[in-house]
């Protein structure tokens, strides 16, 4: 029987690709990149080249920096992930073990690939960072919400076609009868023996031969990757994420058909979530969320992204989140403290350091940062990263701050990377003399900002600053104290005009009686 005609293929498939990679209407983007989804698998997979063309024109779509028009457009990016989950599912996967499809007797269908499932699994693992907003606010959370879905779908397809590992707790590979568990028994463990020849042919960690490694669609990086993106989103303040972050996570650690596999630490995992087959927990109940999230933080695969999305939740404006959020990050960091347990410390620093790398010039992510640094720091939560390693903390941070400001148009963003820099001056600790070699040539440049909201904030703190633990900042310099703390309240700094140059002058002779 043939397949669709050349015409047709044209007409629909062909049509649709093209519109989603050239169209500059967004509402022709989203109507295609849909559509792409609900096709039948005849017209998505005659081939593998058509196949490929689908997965490729999705996974660009759902990219958060493709453009529709010269701007991003939520609303493509969004229907490009649901339509990559639904091709999955019409399509199925290069298994014996999947499901048939119907139109199969009719004609030959093409399933997906491994290397084809691993390319939609990075797209919907990139989808979990779509931090994107607009005018009508974070707009990034449909495609994580999206990639969340899909997350489940994708990892039930995969196992079930995966033939490398069994799928659930009692399922042996015996031909043995007595190996089986009758219907009313318990689930019956395998011999040693038998046991110890499965452990030899696993993928956990094992060297496998070629044949075992193609029946394999589902591994223990992508186990890992997939429930370290959902642990991330369970910390984060928008209410409609965390409860669909913790229905995923509830459904994939405790469905038994199929298991997932892989889970690092399961059992400690299970037990801090509190999940069940229940699952009538109310995940977007910040009360609740929180203290169990940080239960599983120190399982070390989860403590990055766990306090990733926290970190957003504790530096966030409503106020329910923020405050049971900082609750549990602050009860956390205590323990640590008094543990003495320096690694996790500085592993909490190199995790800040690394927000401020990947979400460049985001505000949706550095600006909650940035509080949440602003509270670290004034509750002396940070003490130790700021003796340690002779200062490269405070160093690293302060490259950091200072790259974000520079060009910097959000006020906002730049009041709180002054609050954060002068909070970073704590001057009894040993490495005081790195804080002020740091930090105050970086407060003299905010001094002359573009923005005089920006200029009048940063000469306020600059004073109280001084005034509290101006002594000990700038030694054995009473009288230059003095004189800078006179200018920098008699200057009118957030004078717009300033055409004899009274601010350059100002800010010049303040740092030349500080030493900067």
């Amino acid at each position: 029987v043939r397949g669709p005609t050349l015409r047709l293929q044209n007409r629909v498939v062909d049509k649709y690709l093209s519109i989603i990679r050239t169209e500059d209407n967004p509402a022709a983007t989203r109507g295609c990149s849909l559509a792409l989804g609900c096709l039948p698998p005849k017209l998505l997979a005659p081939n593998s080249q058509v196949l490929q063309s689908v997965l490729d024109c999705l996974c660009y779509a759902s990219k958060t920096l493709t453009l529709v028009g010269g701007e991003g457009d939520a609303e493509t990016r969004r229907n490009a992930i649901i339509s990559l989950v639904n091709v999955c599912k019409t399509v199925g996967i290069d298994s014996k073990n999947t499901m048939p499809i119907a139109e199969a007797d009719a004609f030959p269908i093409h399933r997906l690939t491994k290397k084809q499932t691993k390319m939609v699994f990075h797209s919907l693992l990139s989808a979990m960072d779509d931090y994107n907003t607009d005018r009508r606010g974070d707009v990034g959370s449909w495609s994580r919400i999206a990639a969340m879905d899909g997350f489940q779908a994708f990892a039930n397809l995969s196992i079930k076609a995966s033939t490398g590992f069994p799928h659930s707790p009692g399922q042996v590979t015996s031909s043995d009868p007595s190996a089986l568990a009758g219907p009313n028994e318990e689930v019956i463990v395998p011999s040693f023996e038998k046991r110890l020849d499965f452990l030899r042919a696993d993928v956990l960690s094992k060297k496998v031969d070629q044949s075992l490694d193609d029946t394999i669609f589902f591994d223990e990086q992508m186990c890992c990757s997939m429930l370290s993106a959902l642990l991330k989103q369970l910390g984060e303040k928008l209410d409609t994420v965390r409860c669909k972050a913790g229905e995923c996570l509830e459904t994939l650690l405790t469905n038994d058909s199929p298991r997932l596999p892989f889970v690092p630490y399961r059992h400690m995992l299970v037990r801090a979530l509190n999940v069940s087959n229940e699952r009538d927990k109310n995940w977007s109940d910040p009360a609740l969320t929180f203290p169990l999230l940080m239960r599983a933080i120190n399982i070390d695969e989860f403590t990055e992204p766990i306090l990733s999305g926290v970190v957003i939740s504790v530096g966030g404006l409503t106020e329910s989140v923020s405050k049971n959020s900082s609750a549990s990050l602050f009860e956390w960091i205590r323990g640590l403290r008094t543990a003495k347990a320096t690694p996790k410390i500085f592993r909490m620093g190199e995790v800040f350091l690394g927000l401020f790398h990947r979400h460049k010039k985001n505000g949706r992510v550095l600006l909650p940062l940035l509080s949440t640094l602003d509270k670290l720091l004034s509750h002396g939560c940070l003490d130790e990263l700021l003796c340690a390693k002779n200062g490269m903390f405070i160093i690293d941070l302060m490259s950091c701050l200072t790259s974000e400001a520079k060009g910097c148009c959000d006020v906002k963003r730049l009041l709180a990377i002054v609050g954060v820099s002068l909070n970073l001056l704590q001057p009894h600790h040993e490495t005081v003399s790195i804080m002020r070699d740091q930090i105050l040539p970086f407060i003299m440049t905010m001094l002359l900002n573009p923005y005089p909201r920006v200029r009048r904030f940063t000469a306020e703190q600059l004073y109280v600053k001084l005034v509290e633990d101006g002594d000990i900042l700038v030694p054995d310099k009473h009288e230059c104290l003095e004189e800078a703390n006179q200018l920098l309240l008699r200057v009118v700094w957030h004078d717009e005009l300033d055409p004899h140059g009274q601010l350059s002058d100002s800010r010049n002779r303040i740092a030349d009686l500080l030493g900067i």
